[in-house]
């Protein structure tokens, strides 16, 4: 019984962490689009998520559509979704 408290806060991590992933993803698309990322919501939507966003020192990637692509955002996504994937690997030997 005593695993059950330990599997239900792993699950949690879980969640926020592909919550997380989520997030960083939709910065990464109005990041990409210009005319997109020039919006009150975008940008509000882009500072938010700057808290969340590993700085790898990479240089955004300028797009033909006017925005950016976020290298370090890109990373932190693939690193987000690692750390969920490892947690479901402990979670399911519970």
């Amino acid at each position: 019984m005593s695993s059950k408290p330990v599997r239900t806060l792993v699950t949690v991590v879980m969640n926020l962490l592909i919550v997380v992933a989520i997030a960083l993803t939709v910065r990464l698309v109005v990041m990409f689009f210009g005319v997109i990322a020039a919006k009150e919501w975008a940008k509000a939507i882009v500072s938010i998520t700057n808290l969340l966003v590993i700085p790898f020192g990479i240089e955004p990637i300028k797009t033909p559509y006017g925005g950016v692509f976020d290298a370090n955002a890109a990373l932190t996504i693939l690193l987000v979704l690692v750390a969920e994937w490892v947690l479901s690997l402990v979670r399911g030997r519970d």
